[in-house]
């Protein structure tokens, strides 16, 4: 899903400096060259592992309530497996911001 097509937008501006680059001789730097800032979603990494985390709380809560064993470690293995994934849809496939490289929302 890519709403206002910024995927080809940034290959372009991505080749156009990889371009800029090869034609300068500056072959090391090639590796260096960063993506648009505007190919990020304006989220963060803590914001997306907070929205993935959410269904954790409620399999738990679950299994506290549960008094069959095996039910109880159904529940607490669906807690972890759900919390151990990247929801592309809700990034949209962008990559979220990273406060510790100075980008901000």
């Amino acid at each position: 899903m890519d709403e206002g097509g910024i995927v080809p937008g940034a290959i372009k501006d991505t080749v156009a400096k990889i371009t800029n680059k090869i034609i300068k001789g500056d072959f090391g730097d090639i590796l260096k060259t960063p993506s648009p800032a505007y190919t990020h979603v304006e989220r963060t990494y803590v914001e997306g592992a907070a929205a993935d985390l959410i269904w954790c709380s409620r399999f738990l809560t679950a299994a506290a309530e549960t008094s069959d064993p095996i039910e109880r470690l159904k529940l607490v293995t669906t807690s972890y497996l759900a919390g151990n994934h990247i929801s592309p849809s809700d990034c949209q496939c962008r990559a979220p911001l990273n406060p510790i490289l100075g980008e901000t929302v």
